[in-house]
């Protein structure tokens, strides 16, 4: 399928693709999957993390197949019995087929809960002389601890990344607000540096948001921020408030109210635009530079914070 584009050379980051045999290095290769975004033929595929269920069959299909597949069991026993070439290349083929039968019966991997559930009946029923009882059993242990060791390994993973997702992000608003700081104090070559660093910091925290999993349809994502912007304004921000005011820090109070209010405007944006996904006709969004508010039209001036409306910015 490859088509010898060679975009997958410019976007790897460690150079794994860089082989004169077309096989990725596997020692280089860090799972980012870039390669497999950039290739316009489709001819790299990343194993996922987590191999998908196998397709649903019905009990009729699943019956048919174990009865093909018991035919094709005793046209194999009945091949290896003659002689030449043509019952060896027979008894091969059948011996194929069957197993291919069996994984589509369900059986695909090792690790699922039907070839466990097999190795379960070989225990409980009794079965032929010579069949390795002890064996049977390890290998349902090993095959458990496996799955739970997977399990495990995943969800640390999951949690690392999300912990470097959380701490990407607030190094790029970090590094955005010394550069603005730096621009003002007319310090222009750091402020340049401080904003690519920034746009630096916002790359690895959207990628490691994306190996995790954060990312679902856009009505899903819809939900996920109205979710988020409803607990910020009516749990979050509330307490902060009151402990600010209570403590006399006046300016921490408004940043925190004017936050609380802004973040209600966006949990109904968000839920006005989820009803309304479907929608092809353009719309346009005001924010307001001090306080955070959006608007679908310019204000005369903010209902917020009182900025005038000319200094709202257009998307």
């Amino acid at each position: 399928m490859c088509t010898k584009d060679c975009l997958c050379l410019y976007v790897c980051p460690t150079g794994a693709t860089d082989t004169e045999n077309s096989i990725i290095d596997v020692e280089k290769c860090i799972g980012c999957g870039d390669c497999a975004d950039a290739c316009p033929s489709g001819a790299i595929s990343m194993v996922p993390f987590e191999y998908p269920p196998q397709q649903q069959k019905t009990d009729a299909v699943i019956g048919a197949l174990k009865a093909l597949l018991h035919s094709k069991s005793q046209q194999e026993n009945i091949a290896a019995e003659l002689p030449g070439k043509l019952a060896a290349a027979i008894e091969k083929s059948n011996h194929i087929m069957a197993e291919d039968i069996i994984r589509e019966a369900g059986y695909m991997l090792p690790q699922s809960d039907n070839v466990q559930d097999f190795l379960r009946s070989l225990i409980d029923n009794k079965q032929a002389e010579g069949i390795p009882q002890k064996a049977l059993v390890r290998l349902i242990e090993l095959l458990c601890e496996d799955k739970e060791d997977v399990k495990m390994s995943e969800n640390k993973t999951l949690e690392n990344l999300m912990t470097a997702f959380t701490g990407e992000a607030e190094a790029n608003r970090k590094y955005t607000a010394y550069a603005r700081k730096a621009e003002k104090e007319g310090k222009l070559n750091a402020a340049k540096l401080f904003r690519v660093a920034a746009d630096a910091e916002t790359l690895h925290a959207l990628k490691h948001f994306e190996v995790a999993g954060k990312i679902g349809s856009t009505a899903d994502n819809l939900k996920d921020g109205i979710n988020g912007e409803t607990y910020e304004y009516k749990e979050m921000y509330p307490p902060f408030v009151k402990q600010a005011e209570a403590e006399g820090n006046k300016a921490a109070a408004m940043s925190f109210t004017f936050a609380m209010k802004a973040e209600e405007v966006h949990a109904g944006l968000y839920k006005d635009a989820l009803e309304n996904l479907d929608n092809t006709e353009e719309v346009f969004y005001y924010l307001c530079p001090v306080c955070g508010n959006i608007e679908k039209f310019q204000p005369e001036k903010c209902s917020i914070c009182g900025v005038p409306g000319d200094k709202f910015i257009k998307y």
